[in-house]
């Protein structure tokens, strides 16, 4: 079963745990290690909209360790810092990309569809649905 340490306690102790886990985390990486519980979740419904009797109004909830959750987090804004600061992300990428999403997407394409189509030219779209019924 996943560690159930709640996160507000990481999160008032956080001056006091920086370094320990720090450490933790380099040790786990430099010997490619990765605690068992870390990779155990207790999976938890969450009700999204419509009925509450039906199964497919629910979306599964992930709950995972604490601690597991802020080395991840450390290492994904590691990854995104390297990427950044060495220009290698498109300026066409959106997702997962810091005050942009697919809002932010789809508002660029549509300017660019309206110039494109003030100026005669043709323009062909198409969208995809990746949306799968189980």
């Amino acid at each position: 079963m996943a560690q159930t340490t709640p996160p507000v306690l990481f999160k008032k102790v956080k001056h006091c745990l920086a370094k320990p886990l720090s450490l933790l985390f380099n040790q786990l990486l430099s010997v490619a290690a990765f605690p068992v519980q870390w990779k155990q979740a207790i999976i938890t419904p969450v009700f999204k909209k419509g009925t509450t009797g039906d199964v497919s109004n629910y979306r599964p909830i992930s709950l995972t360790c604490v601690a597991c959750k802020i080395m991840e987090r450390v290492i994904a804004q590691r990854i995104y810092s390297h990427l950044t600061s060495n220009n290698l992300l498109s300026h066409a990428q959106h997702g997962f990309v810091k005050q942009r999403s697919t809002c932010t997407n789809l508002l660029e394409f549509v300017n660019d569809w309206t110039i494109l189509v003030q100026n005669k030219k043709a323009v062909t779209i198409a969208y995809i649905d990746f949306f799968t019924c189980f």
